[in-house]
């Protein structure tokens, strides 16, 4: 059964219903069949960010909020106005312009989605569209959830990264269906491409924030 992502207050004030991964509760498991301790796994290392900043367009960066874990990705393909980046970990988040619309890796991916409204509201400077979701099930089926979503022009806001200041338009999309609520949160420069965003992924993965380089 799909459990909701719901926003309390603020961007950090979730209640997300999943205390790990799947990968821990693994690790958890052969534990208790080998009598020992899981061995602790290093993270890939992450590039810089002034190494991101001085190569434009070859990284993001990406905190998986619920794991409190970062990535860098590079880019891995692109097909039509999808382009998919991926980590050294096989982590990988597709992005139709800069929205998030498929991940691969986490704990319950969304496979895909339909969000072209909602791009075409922000291009707009705000209004309303119409969201659809795809997720696995636990019987490792498509369930699929529509959302009807309303998107805010919050006015100019500057953005701090590495040093570097960056002048943004900031907007807010909140979103609800029948079993997931969720705000995500965009900053998009001058030049129209979207720099920082805060997405939901799926009711177990949570969010994700997202850094274009």
């Amino acid at each position: 059964m799909m459990k909701p992502i719901r926003i309390v207050a603020g961007v950090c004030a979730l209640v997300l219903l999943t205390a790990c991964g799947e990968s821990a509760i693994g690790a958890r498991v052969a534990g208790l069949v080998t009598g020992q301790a899981p061995a602790a796994q290093a993270a890939p290392a992450l590039v810089p960010a002034e190494v991101m900043h001085a190569n434009p367009g070859k990284y993001i960066r990406i905190n998986i909020r619920k794991q409190n874990a970062w990535a860098s990705l590079t880019q891995a393909g692109t097909n039509g106005a999808r382009t998919t980046w991926i980590d050294q970990g096989n982590i990988s988040v597709t992005f139709e312009n800069g929205l998030v619309v498929a991940t691969r890796g986490l704990v319950r991916d969304l496979m895909g989605t339909d969000l072209s409204q909602s791009w075409a509201a922000i291009r707009n400077q705000g209004g309303e569209a119409q969201r659809r979701h795809d997720f696995l099930t636990d019987q490792d089926e498509i369930s699929t959830e529509l959302l009807q979503c309303s998107i805010v022009s919050e006015g100019n806001e500057v953005i701090e990264r590495a040093g570097k200041s960056i002048s943004t338009r900031r907007f807010t999309e909140k979103c609800e269906g029948e079993r997931l609520i969720f705000t995500n949160i965009y900053w998009v420069n001058q030049r129209g491409a979207m720099v920082r965003s805060l997405q939901a992924v799926s009711p177990d993965a949570g969010y994700l924030q997202i850094d274009v380089f």
